[in-house]
Protein backbone atom coordinates (compact mmCIF):
# COMPACT_ATOMS: atom_id res chain seq x y z
CA UNK A 1 0.00 0.00 0.00
CA UNK A 2 1.44 3.38 -1.03
CA UNK A 3 1.95 6.24 1.42
CA UNK A 4 -0.87 8.22 -0.19
CA UNK A 5 -3.20 5.26 0.06
CA UNK A 6 -2.32 4.77 3.74
CA UNK A 7 -3.07 8.42 4.42
CA UNK A 8 -6.51 8.08 2.82
CA UNK A 9 -7.24 4.96 4.87
CA UNK A 10 -6.01 6.63 8.08
CA UNK A 11 -8.33 9.60 7.59
CA UNK A 12 -11.22 7.22 6.77
CA UNK A 13 -10.74 5.26 10.01
CA UNK A 14 -10.43 8.55 11.92
CA UNK A 15 -13.86 9.61 10.66
CA UNK A 16 -15.25 6.28 11.82
CA UNK A 17 -14.12 7.02 15.36
CA UNK A 18 -10.98 4.89 15.55
CA UNK A 19 -8.18 6.04 17.81
CA UNK A 20 -4.60 6.61 16.70
CA UNK A 21 -3.18 3.36 18.07
CA UNK A 22 -6.06 1.39 16.51
CA UNK A 23 -5.37 2.90 13.09
CA UNK A 24 -1.66 2.13 13.46
CA UNK A 25 -2.46 -1.47 14.31
CA UNK A 26 -4.64 -1.91 11.26
CA UNK A 27 -2.18 -0.28 8.86
CA UNK A 28 0.85 -2.00 10.35
CA UNK A 29 2.73 1.28 10.99
CA UNK A 30 3.84 3.21 14.08
CA UNK A 31 1.69 5.64 16.06
CA UNK A 32 4.04 8.44 14.99
CA UNK A 33 3.45 7.68 11.32
CA UNK A 34 -0.31 7.78 11.83
CA UNK A 35 0.01 11.07 13.71
CA UNK A 36 1.86 12.57 10.72
CA UNK A 37 -0.78 11.18 8.35
CA UNK A 38 -3.58 12.82 10.31
CA UNK A 39 -1.89 16.23 10.50
CA UNK A 40 -2.33 16.83 6.78
CA UNK A 41 -5.14 16.04 4.37
CA UNK A 42 -4.21 13.31 1.88
CA UNK A 43 -3.00 14.71 -1.41
CA UNK A 44 -1.82 12.82 -4.46
CA UNK A 45 1.87 13.01 -5.34
CA UNK A 46 2.53 15.12 -8.42
CA UNK A 47 3.39 12.81 -11.29
CA UNK A 48 3.79 13.17 -14.98
CA UNK A 49 0.84 11.56 -16.66
CA UNK A 50 1.89 8.58 -18.69
CA UNK A 51 -0.13 6.42 -21.01
CA UNK A 52 -0.22 2.72 -20.10
CA UNK A 53 -1.06 -0.25 -22.28
CA UNK A 54 -3.25 -1.40 -19.40
CA UNK A 55 -5.47 1.72 -19.34
CA UNK A 56 -8.19 0.36 -21.70
CA UNK A 57 -8.50 -2.79 -19.59
CA UNK A 58 -8.60 -1.19 -16.12
CA UNK A 59 -12.43 -0.93 -15.94
CA UNK A 60 -12.67 -4.67 -16.62
CA UNK A 61 -10.03 -5.44 -13.95
CA UNK A 62 -11.87 -3.19 -11.48
CA UNK A 63 -15.16 -5.05 -12.02
CA UNK A 64 -13.57 -8.52 -11.74
CA UNK A 65 -11.56 -7.70 -8.59
CA UNK A 66 -14.54 -6.01 -6.93
CA UNK A 67 -16.49 -9.28 -7.28
CA UNK A 68 -13.56 -11.55 -6.36
CA UNK A 69 -10.53 -9.74 -4.88
CA UNK A 70 -8.45 -12.93 -5.04
CA UNK A 71 -9.23 -13.77 -8.64
CA UNK A 72 -6.41 -15.78 -10.26
CA UNK A 73 -4.09 -13.26 -11.94
CA UNK A 74 -2.80 -15.76 -14.51
CA UNK A 75 -6.33 -16.46 -15.72
CA UNK A 76 -7.04 -12.73 -15.74
CA UNK A 77 -3.88 -12.08 -17.77
CA UNK A 78 -4.83 -14.73 -20.36
CA UNK A 79 -8.24 -13.14 -20.68
CA UNK A 80 -6.73 -9.69 -21.29
CA UNK A 81 -4.29 -11.08 -23.87
CA UNK A 82 -7.19 -12.64 -25.77
CA UNK A 83 -8.79 -9.19 -25.75
CA UNK A 84 -5.69 -7.55 -27.25
CA UNK A 85 -3.52 -6.62 -24.24
CA UNK A 86 0.18 -6.84 -25.16
CA UNK A 87 1.75 -5.51 -21.96
CA UNK A 88 3.56 -7.39 -19.19
CA UNK A 89 1.82 -9.48 -16.53
CA UNK A 90 3.80 -7.67 -13.80
CA UNK A 91 2.07 -4.38 -14.68
CA UNK A 92 -1.32 -6.06 -14.52
CA UNK A 93 -0.45 -7.77 -11.20
CA UNK A 94 0.61 -4.45 -9.64
CA UNK A 95 -2.62 -2.74 -10.65
CA UNK A 96 -4.75 -5.70 -9.55
CA UNK A 97 -3.02 -5.67 -6.14
CA UNK A 98 -3.79 -1.97 -5.72
CA UNK A 99 -7.47 -2.50 -6.56
CA UNK A 100 -7.60 -5.55 -4.28
CA UNK A 101 -6.39 -3.58 -1.24
CA UNK A 102 -8.92 -0.86 -1.88
CA UNK A 103 -11.78 -3.39 -2.13
CA UNK A 104 -10.68 -5.17 1.04
CA UNK A 105 -10.58 -1.98 3.12
CA UNK A 106 -13.95 -0.89 1.79
CA UNK A 107 -15.31 -4.29 2.77
CA UNK A 108 -13.87 -3.95 6.27
CA UNK A 109 -15.50 -0.55 6.77
CA UNK A 110 -18.83 -1.76 5.40
CA UNK A 111 -18.99 -4.84 7.63
CA UNK A 112 -17.82 -2.89 10.67
CA UNK A 113 -20.89 -0.65 10.54
CA UNK A 114 -23.59 -3.28 9.97
CA UNK A 115 -24.98 -5.15 13.01
CA UNK A 116 -26.27 -8.65 12.36
CA UNK A 117 -24.52 -8.78 9.01
CA UNK A 118 -21.72 -11.26 9.61
CA UNK A 119 -20.36 -13.96 11.90
CA UNK A 120 -16.97 -15.65 11.64
CA UNK A 121 -16.24 -19.30 12.38
CA UNK A 122 -13.02 -21.14 13.19
CA UNK A 123 -11.59 -24.12 15.10
CA UNK A 124 -8.78 -24.39 17.66
CA UNK A 125 -7.12 -27.72 18.46
CA UNK A 126 -6.25 -28.56 22.08
CA UNK A 127 -4.90 -31.69 23.78
CA UNK A 128 -6.47 -32.61 27.10
CA UNK A 129 -6.31 -35.26 29.82
CA UNK A 130 -9.96 -36.23 30.14
CA UNK A 131 -11.66 -38.12 32.96
CA UNK A 132 -11.03 -41.57 31.47
CA UNK A 133 -7.30 -41.03 31.90
CA UNK A 134 -6.44 -41.03 28.19
CA UNK A 135 -4.98 -38.11 26.27
CA UNK A 136 -7.43 -37.07 23.56
CA UNK A 137 -7.77 -34.29 21.03
CA UNK A 138 -10.25 -31.62 22.01
CA UNK A 139 -11.38 -28.90 19.59
CA UNK A 140 -12.85 -25.50 20.34
CA UNK A 141 -15.51 -24.32 17.89
CA UNK A 142 -15.77 -20.52 17.93
CA UNK A 143 -18.43 -18.36 16.28
CA UNK A 144 -18.04 -14.61 16.71
CA UNK A 145 -20.61 -11.95 15.75
CA UNK A 146 -18.79 -9.28 13.76
CA UNK A 147 -20.51 -6.18 15.14
CA UNK A 148 -20.76 -6.95 18.86
CA UNK A 149 -17.79 -9.39 19.07
CA UNK A 150 -20.11 -11.63 21.09
CA UNK A 151 -18.48 -15.12 21.15
CA UNK A 152 -19.92 -18.60 21.31
CA UNK A 153 -17.47 -21.41 22.21
CA UNK A 154 -18.12 -25.15 22.21
CA UNK A 155 -15.54 -27.86 22.97
CA UNK A 156 -15.89 -31.09 20.96
CA UNK A 157 -13.93 -34.28 20.24
CA UNK A 158 -14.28 -33.96 16.47
CA UNK A 159 -14.35 -31.40 13.66
CA UNK A 160 -16.44 -33.57 11.32
CA UNK A 161 -19.21 -31.88 9.36
CA UNK A 162 -22.10 -33.11 11.49
CA UNK A 163 -20.35 -31.70 14.59
CA UNK A 164 -19.71 -28.41 12.78
CA UNK A 165 -23.41 -28.06 11.89
CA UNK A 166 -24.50 -29.03 15.40
CA UNK A 167 -22.27 -26.28 16.83
CA UNK A 168 -23.84 -23.79 14.42
CA UNK A 169 -27.30 -24.67 15.69
CA UNK A 170 -26.23 -24.26 19.32
CA UNK A 171 -24.63 -20.91 18.47
CA UNK A 172 -27.83 -19.68 16.77
CA UNK A 173 -29.85 -20.68 19.82
CA UNK A 174 -27.31 -18.98 22.09
CA UNK A 175 -27.51 -15.72 20.11
CA UNK A 176 -31.26 -16.00 19.62
CA UNK A 177 -30.94 -15.50 15.87
CA UNK A 178 -28.94 -16.16 12.70
CA UNK A 179 -26.42 -13.77 11.08
CA UNK A 180 -27.01 -12.87 7.43
CA UNK A 181 -23.69 -14.36 6.35
CA UNK A 182 -21.00 -16.56 7.90
CA UNK A 183 -17.32 -16.41 7.03
CA UNK A 184 -15.22 -19.61 6.93
CA UNK A 185 -11.58 -20.44 6.32
CA UNK A 186 -10.40 -23.38 4.20
CA UNK A 187 -12.14 -26.08 6.25
CA UNK A 188 -13.04 -29.00 3.98
CA UNK A 189 -16.30 -29.53 5.85
CA UNK A 190 -17.48 -26.17 4.51
CA UNK A 191 -15.92 -25.48 1.09
CA UNK A 192 -14.65 -27.63 -1.79
CA UNK A 193 -12.44 -26.72 -4.74
CA UNK A 194 -13.59 -27.59 -8.27
CA UNK A 195 -11.46 -28.64 -11.24
CA UNK A 196 -10.94 -25.02 -12.26
CA UNK A 197 -9.58 -24.01 -8.87
CA UNK A 198 -12.75 -22.21 -7.76
CA UNK A 199 -14.03 -22.70 -4.21
CA UNK A 200 -17.70 -23.42 -3.51
CA UNK A 201 -19.71 -24.33 -0.40
CA UNK A 202 -20.24 -28.08 -0.26
CA UNK A 203 -23.70 -29.54 -0.82
CA UNK A 204 -24.61 -30.16 2.81
CA UNK A 205 -23.47 -26.72 3.98
CA UNK A 206 -25.59 -25.17 1.23
CA UNK A 207 -28.62 -27.17 2.40
CA UNK A 208 -27.95 -26.12 5.98
CA UNK A 209 -27.46 -22.45 5.00
CA UNK A 210 -30.68 -22.49 2.96
CA UNK A 211 -32.56 -23.96 5.94
CA UNK A 212 -31.39 -21.15 8.26
CA UNK A 213 -31.32 -18.37 5.64
CA UNK A 214 -27.66 -17.26 5.79
CA UNK A 215 -25.03 -16.97 3.04
CA UNK A 216 -21.79 -18.98 3.49
CA UNK A 217 -18.62 -17.15 2.42
CA UNK A 218 -14.96 -18.10 2.26
CA UNK A 219 -12.52 -15.88 4.14
CA UNK A 220 -10.02 -15.39 1.31
CA UNK A 221 -12.42 -12.88 -0.23
CA UNK A 222 -11.89 -10.37 2.61
CA UNK A 223 -8.76 -11.67 4.30
CA UNK A 224 -6.85 -10.69 6.37
CA UNK A 225 -8.79 -7.92 8.09
CA UNK A 226 -12.25 -9.41 8.62
CA UNK A 227 -11.08 -12.92 9.51
CA UNK A 228 -8.91 -11.35 12.20
CA UNK A 229 -11.88 -10.87 14.54
CA UNK A 230 -12.41 -14.55 15.22
CA UNK A 231 -8.65 -15.17 15.21
CA UNK A 232 -8.22 -12.56 17.95
CA UNK A 233 -11.08 -14.15 19.90
CA UNK A 234 -9.35 -17.54 19.67
CA UNK A 235 -6.10 -15.92 20.75
CA UNK A 236 -7.84 -14.50 23.83
CA UNK A 237 -9.43 -17.90 24.55
CA UNK A 238 -5.98 -19.46 24.32
CA UNK A 239 -4.21 -16.96 26.59
CA UNK A 240 -6.98 -16.09 29.06
CA UNK A 241 -9.31 -19.08 29.43
CA UNK A 242 -7.12 -22.09 28.66
CA UNK A 243 -4.42 -21.42 31.29
CA UNK A 244 -7.17 -21.54 33.94
CA UNK A 245 -8.30 -25.06 32.99
CA UNK A 246 -5.42 -26.82 31.25
CA UNK A 247 -3.98 -28.44 34.40
CA UNK A 248 -7.29 -29.94 35.56
CA UNK A 249 -9.12 -33.06 34.45
CA UNK A 250 -12.53 -32.31 32.95
CA UNK A 251 -15.48 -34.10 31.48
CA UNK A 252 -16.34 -32.45 28.17
CA UNK A 253 -19.72 -31.25 29.48
CA UNK A 254 -18.02 -29.66 32.50
CA UNK A 255 -15.50 -27.93 30.25
CA UNK A 256 -18.31 -26.48 28.14
CA UNK A 257 -20.12 -25.22 31.22
CA UNK A 258 -16.92 -23.53 32.35
CA UNK A 259 -16.25 -21.86 29.00
CA UNK A 260 -19.88 -20.70 28.84
CA UNK A 261 -19.41 -18.87 32.13
CA UNK A 262 -16.16 -17.40 30.83
CA UNK A 263 -17.93 -16.08 27.70
CA UNK A 264 -20.54 -14.37 29.87
CA UNK A 265 -17.76 -12.65 31.85
CA UNK A 266 -15.99 -11.57 28.66
CA UNK A 267 -19.21 -10.02 27.36
CA UNK A 268 -19.27 -7.68 30.37
CA UNK A 269 -15.78 -6.33 29.63
CA UNK A 270 -15.50 -3.06 27.72
CA UNK A 271 -14.15 -3.21 24.17
CA UNK A 272 -11.20 -0.90 23.88
CA UNK A 273 -12.18 0.12 20.34
CA UNK A 274 -15.70 1.25 21.24
CA UNK A 275 -15.85 1.90 25.00
CA UNK A 276 -18.85 -0.39 25.17
CA UNK A 277 -19.20 -3.95 26.39
CA UNK A 278 -19.98 -6.81 24.03
CA UNK A 279 -23.26 -7.24 25.88
CA UNK A 280 -24.24 -3.62 25.20
CA UNK A 281 -23.37 -3.88 21.52
CA UNK A 282 -25.16 -7.23 21.28
CA UNK A 283 -28.39 -5.65 22.53
CA UNK A 284 -28.19 -3.36 19.52
CA UNK A 285 -27.21 -6.18 17.17
CA UNK A 286 -29.72 -8.85 18.18
CA UNK A 287 -32.80 -7.29 16.46
CA UNK A 288 -30.92 -7.42 13.14
CA UNK A 289 -30.36 -11.19 13.32
CA UNK A 290 -32.55 -13.50 11.24
CA UNK A 291 -35.18 -15.57 13.12
CA UNK A 292 -34.41 -19.21 13.88
CA UNK A 293 -36.68 -21.65 11.95
CA UNK A 294 -39.17 -23.66 14.00
CA UNK A 295 -37.87 -26.95 12.55
CA UNK A 296 -34.30 -27.84 13.51
CA UNK A 297 -32.00 -29.10 10.73
CA UNK A 298 -31.16 -32.82 11.05
CA UNK A 299 -27.35 -32.72 11.17
CA UNK A 300 -26.90 -36.42 12.08
CA UNK A 301 -24.62 -38.77 10.11
CA UNK A 302 -26.50 -41.38 8.09
CA UNK A 303 -25.49 -45.05 7.58
CA UNK A 304 -27.18 -47.98 5.82
CA UNK A 305 -26.72 -51.23 7.80
CA UNK A 306 -27.93 -54.86 7.53
CA UNK A 307 -29.52 -56.60 10.52
CA UNK A 308 -27.74 -59.92 11.15
CA UNK A 309 -29.21 -63.29 12.27
CA UNK A 310 -28.74 -62.31 15.91
CA UNK A 311 -30.98 -59.24 15.28
CA UNK A 312 -27.93 -56.95 15.67
CA UNK A 313 -26.47 -54.07 13.65
CA UNK A 314 -22.76 -53.19 13.89
CA UNK A 315 -21.46 -49.64 14.24
CA UNK A 316 -17.84 -48.75 15.09
CA UNK A 317 -16.97 -52.20 16.56
CA UNK A 318 -20.10 -52.31 18.76
CA UNK A 319 -23.37 -54.19 18.16
CA UNK A 320 -26.89 -53.01 19.01
CA UNK A 321 -30.16 -54.92 18.82
CA UNK A 322 -33.28 -54.09 16.82
CA UNK A 323 -36.58 -56.00 16.68
CA UNK A 324 -36.11 -59.49 15.14
CA UNK A 325 -38.73 -58.64 12.50
CA UNK A 326 -35.94 -56.85 10.59
CA UNK A 327 -33.43 -59.72 10.46
CA UNK A 328 -31.78 -59.74 7.02
CA UNK A 329 -33.13 -56.31 6.07
CA UNK A 330 -31.31 -53.00 5.50
CA UNK A 331 -32.08 -50.25 8.01
CA UNK A 332 -30.98 -46.61 8.29
CA UNK A 333 -28.90 -45.53 11.28
CA UNK A 334 -28.75 -41.80 12.13
CA UNK A 335 -25.93 -40.93 14.53
CA UNK A 336 -25.61 -37.78 16.64
CA UNK A 337 -21.84 -37.54 17.30
CA UNK A 338 -22.27 -34.69 19.79
CA UNK A 339 -24.78 -36.41 22.09
CA UNK A 340 -23.40 -39.92 21.29
CA UNK A 341 -26.92 -41.12 20.47
CA UNK A 342 -28.31 -43.08 17.54
CA UNK A 343 -31.73 -43.79 16.04
CA UNK A 344 -32.67 -46.64 13.71
CA UNK A 345 -35.21 -46.19 10.91
CA UNK A 346 -36.95 -48.49 8.47
CA UNK A 347 -37.94 -46.14 5.67
CA UNK A 348 -39.35 -43.15 7.59
CA UNK A 349 -40.40 -45.09 10.69
CA UNK A 350 -38.25 -44.93 13.83
CA UNK A 351 -37.82 -48.41 15.32
CA UNK A 352 -35.11 -47.97 17.97
CA UNK A 353 -33.08 -45.32 19.85
CA UNK A 354 -30.01 -46.01 21.98
CA UNK A 355 -26.91 -44.44 23.54
CA UNK A 356 -23.65 -45.23 21.74
CA UNK A 357 -20.86 -47.16 23.46
CA UNK A 358 -17.25 -46.02 23.14
CA UNK A 359 -15.57 -47.01 19.89
CA UNK A 360 -13.43 -50.10 20.37
CA UNK A 361 -15.47 -51.50 23.28
CA UNK A 362 -16.71 -54.43 21.16
CA UNK A 363 -19.91 -54.40 23.19
CA UNK A 364 -23.02 -56.39 22.27
CA UNK A 365 -26.10 -54.51 23.51
CA UNK A 366 -29.52 -56.20 23.60
CA UNK A 367 -32.69 -54.48 24.78
CA UNK A 368 -34.84 -56.79 26.99
CA UNK A 369 -37.72 -56.80 24.51
CA UNK A 370 -35.46 -57.70 21.56
CA UNK A 371 -33.80 -60.44 23.58
CA UNK A 372 -37.18 -61.86 24.65
CA UNK A 373 -38.50 -61.78 21.07
CA UNK A 374 -35.32 -63.44 19.78
CA UNK A 375 -35.66 -66.17 22.46
CA UNK A 376 -39.23 -66.89 21.34
CA UNK A 377 -38.03 -67.29 17.78
CA UNK A 378 -35.30 -69.62 19.02
CA UNK A 379 -37.86 -71.66 21.00
CA UNK A 380 -40.06 -72.08 17.92
CA UNK A 381 -37.05 -73.12 15.88
CA UNK A 382 -36.15 -75.68 18.54
CA UNK A 383 -39.71 -77.03 18.61
CA UNK A 384 -39.68 -77.46 14.83
CA UNK A 385 -36.28 -79.13 15.02
CA UNK A 386 -37.40 -81.57 17.74
CA UNK A 387 -40.55 -82.32 15.78
CA UNK A 388 -38.52 -83.19 12.68
CA UNK A 389 -36.19 -85.39 14.73
CA UNK A 390 -39.19 -87.20 16.29
CA UNK A 391 -40.79 -87.86 12.90
CA UNK A 392 -37.51 -89.16 11.55
CA UNK A 393 -37.14 -91.60 14.47
CA UNK A 394 -40.69 -92.84 14.06
CA UNK A 395 -40.11 -93.58 10.42
CA UNK A 396 -36.92 -95.48 11.26
CA UNK A 397 -38.72 -97.65 13.86
CA UNK A 398 -41.44 -98.92 11.45
CA UNK A 399 -40.89 -102.75 11.13
CA UNK A 400 -40.12 -104.07 7.65
CA UNK A 401 -41.85 -107.53 7.26
CA UNK A 402 -41.18 -110.34 4.75
CA UNK A 403 -43.85 -111.59 2.25
CA UNK A 404 -44.11 -114.85 4.28
CA UNK A 405 -45.64 -112.98 7.19
CA UNK A 406 -48.31 -111.60 4.85
CA UNK A 407 -49.15 -115.15 3.69
CA UNK A 408 -49.81 -116.26 7.24
CA UNK A 409 -52.47 -113.57 7.67
CA UNK A 410 -54.10 -114.36 4.34
CA UNK A 411 -54.17 -118.19 4.86
CA UNK A 412 -51.85 -119.09 1.99
CA UNK A 413 -48.56 -120.90 2.05
CA UNK A 414 -47.05 -118.97 -0.76
CA UNK A 415 -47.96 -121.62 -3.44
CA UNK A 416 -50.14 -120.55 -6.29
Amino acid sequence: MSKEHQMVVAHTFKKLGYKQFQIAERLGVTDRTVRNYLKHPPAPRLQVSKHSKLDPFKPLIDSIISLDPFHNCILLFKRLVNMGYNGKISIMRKYAAMVRKKVIIEAVIRFETEPGRQAQVDWKLYHRQLSDGTRQKVYAFVMLLGFSRNPFVKFTRSMKQSVLLSCHIEAFEYFGGVPHEILYDNMKTAFICDAEGQWHPNKRLLQFAHHYGFVPKRCQIYRPQTKGKVERAIGYLNTNFWPQVKDRVWELDELNEEVSRWCEQVCQEKLRDFQETRAQRFEHEKPYLLPIPDVKYDYRDVYELIVNRETLITFETNQYSVPPDYIGETVTLKVDPVLAKAEVFKKAVSIREFQLEKTGSRAKIYTPEDKAALFKIWEKQQERRLYRIKKTKQAAEVEVRSPGMYDQFTGTDGVA
